[in-house]
């Protein structure tokens, strides 16, 4: 049975409905960043998901993974296809909820055993009208999911033993809740929620005191010293840039390893993985018209080279993706320069992973974006884009958001705008990085863990400092400061950090195939990976269950360090792959205000980390997963 802290009961469950739309304002949603989504607005009462390829709207605040019910109202505007794309967790999992999709009649879940929507057990026709209101209602439990249109019980799934899963593409970026529409307009309404867990009384917990006063040592000692700002600093400056394949990132982890089983860390050791090598090569953005001027450019990682001599071609400014689709026609031939404003960096960055693709179907030569990043110095920013099968492959670079607003300025007044654009980028094949792992062994459970950990890769530019040098550093300083002080919890601690983060997950992946055996004994896995300014809270998805259980950690936390309650969203890029097979997750959460200054640039070097605020983000990590460590029962799942 569970007594002391692990009796904490989870809040009650409120009986009535809770609403999720206010019919004023979109507050709680941020609009899905999808390729060719058409506008969202409030309009007369209603969320309306305007007419593009696919729009949508992502719930940002806290929901339930299991025991809930769902309602909404939904019409379809204007269009053929579904007026509801629901996508909601079922779990670890998650369904989609397709109402009036494949022509305009079907009503299903997708994906069920690999089958979508329009070929399962669950598939239902209906026929829809346009302007007619529909109301639907989903429920989710363990074992079920129930769905009901208009008050009749359409769908009645029973999950178990059925693998379930979301169609591939775009629709992936609805979760953990989100709405979208396929090429109609919709209109929602009336959209709310409850809690089918009964009400218990809530219970008082604390942390057991052998657990806090370890708590306490870790979090005096780190916040009062700057070594792990020291460490990251000779990380930074010998090596430089880390990026995947590169020999300045092995010699860095050979350098790490010995660090590490110098400062009496156990199981330390290199986990191999085989990733691609890109090269970035000479390039470069030169202006010919108006007037002639060589601007800063950082080419796009993946991408392909120019011809050689380059590319010499006029440009089409466009704001967005839709704006693309309107002037087709003018794009033909031209450089693309996406002027894209940045509002949140899960809404702008599509331009940079999405552009090459979106400019290459409108007959464009090559792309350019703007910058990912709320401030800039005319520092470009480099990242990840893609391509897809059976579209032109064109080069695609960013340039300084400076240099594209006045771009965009230029053709505004009737300038024509000429660039010449040279890139020698190359993919060099597979070559084999490391995972770096290094542990404090448990003293009563040590096959039971709980990982914390950075991506130690970076891009090719700066010394990635903030990305991820410092979630590398605070996660291997909570370790090194648990050995120093004599700390050996419950269960095991495991320093992970993983490499091919930039570059599509390779590493990430790695550590969970080559851990498969002992997922089910993951107790949480934890990584830092926005930066270590001044920590402001965690992240955590797994079970109301576990979220009790770690209330009392949270409020240490705000004690000690100022930071605030946890909040739903756990998930980071490298525990990712943990959480599809079960894992609870959590993310380090800190004030990004100055983050995406230098994120991807030449300016991420070790001068931007704050000494003081990296030890804050090292003790409560350590703080944190020292707590989850020695529970005297595992985190319940």
């Amino acid at each position: 049975m569970l007594g002391g802290w692990l009796a904490c009961a989870l809040q009650a469950a409120q009986e009535s409905w809770t609403p999720l739309f206010d019919g004023k304002t979109q507050a709680g949603w941020a609009n899905t960043p999808f390729a060719g989504a058409g506008e969202v607005e409030v309009r007369d009462g209603t969320l309306v998901l305007n007419q593009g390829i696919l729009t949508g709207v992502n719930w940002t605040n806290d929901f339930p993974t299991l025991d809930y019910e769902l309602s909404l109202e939904a019409q379809r505007v204007l269009g053929i296809d579904f007026f509801c794309g629901l996508t909601f967790p079922v779990g670890t999992n998650h369904l989609s909820l397709i109402v009036g999709g494949w022509g305009g009649s079907v009503v299903g879940l997708s994906n069920i055993d690999g089958d979508s929507a329009n070929s399962n057990s669950t598939t239902h026709l209906e026929r829809f009208e346009s302007g007619r209101w529909y109301g639907l209602k989903l429920r989710v439990v363990s074992t079920n999911v129930a769905v009901w249109l208009d008050g009749k019980q359409i769908i009645d799934l029973d999950t178990r033993g059925k693998r379930l899963s979301l169609r591939e593409g775009e629709i992936e970026r609805s979760k953990p809740l989100g709405v979208a529409s396929w090429s109609t307009t919709a209109a929602l309404r009336n959209l709310r929620w409850r809690s089918l867990v009964p009400p218990k009384a809530p219970v008082q917990a604390s942390l057991p005191p052998e657990t806090r006063a370890a708590m306490d040592r870790l979090v005096s000692a780190m916040t009062a010293s700057h070594e792990g700002w020291d460490r990251l600093a000779e990380l930074c400056d010998t090596f430089g840039a880390r990026p995947s394949g590169s020999p300045a990132l092995e010699s860095a982890v050979d350098w790490i390893l010995e660090r590490m089983r110098r400062d009496g860390l156990e199981n330390v050791r290199g986990e191999p993985v085989v990733v691609p090598r890109w090269e970035r090569g000479t390039e470069s953005v030169e202006m010919l018209t108006p007037r002639r001027e060589r601007l800063p450019m950082l080419g796009l990682g993946g991408s392909v080279a120019t011809p050689p001599g380059g590319i010499t071609a006029p440009v089409c400014v466009v704001n967005d993706f839709a704006e693309l689709t309107r002037r087709a026609s003018e794009a033909r031939g031209r450089i693309v320069v996406f002027n894209a404003p940045f509002t949140e960096y899960g809404q702008t960055v599509r331009f940079r992973t999405q552009g090459a693709i979106e400019a290459a179907k409108a007959g464009a030569v090559a792309s350019l974006i703007r910058s990912v990043a709320d401030d800039s110095l005319r520092t470009p920013h480099t990242g990840v884009m893609r391509y897809e099968d059976g579209v032109p492959r064109i080069p695609h670079a960013a340039l300084a958001p400076e240099d594209v607003a006045r771009i965009a300025r230029e053709v505004g007044r009737g300038h024509p705008v000429t660039l010449r654009l040279e890139m020698a980028a190359s993919e060099r094949g597979g070559v084999t990085n490391r995972n770096v792992i290094g542990e404090i062994r448990g003293r009563e459970h040590p096959d039971e863990v709980v990982v914390l950990g950075g991506h130690i890769d970076s891009w090719d530019v700066g010394q990635g400092a903030q990305d991820d040098g410092g979630g590398c550093v605070a996660a291997w300083e909570a370790l090194r400061w648990m050995a120093k002080l004599g700390l050996r919890p419950r269960r095991t601690v495991r320093c992970v950090l993983w490499t091919h983060e930039e570059w599509g997950g390779r590493g990430a992946q790695g550590y969970r195939d080559a851990h498969a055996s002992e997922l089910a004994r993951h107790v949480v896995a934890l990584e830092a990976d926005e930066g270590t300014f001044t920590p402001r809270g965690f992240g955590f998805t797994g079970s109301d269950g576990a979220r009790a259980v770690l209330a009392p950690v949270h409020a240490y936390l705000a004690d000690r360090l100022g930071m605030g309650p946890a909040d739903s969203r756990g998930s980071a890029a490298d525990t990712g792959p943990l959480l599809e097979r079960g894992v609870p997750v959590m993310s380090l959460h800190v004030d990004r205000a100055r983050y995406f200054r230098v994120h991807h640039t030449e300016a991420d070097t070790v001068d931007k980390v704050d000494p003081e605020a990296l030890a804050r983000c090292s003790a409560a990590m350590a703080a944190m997963v020292y707590a989850i460590a020695d529970l005297p029962e595992a985190l319940p799942r």
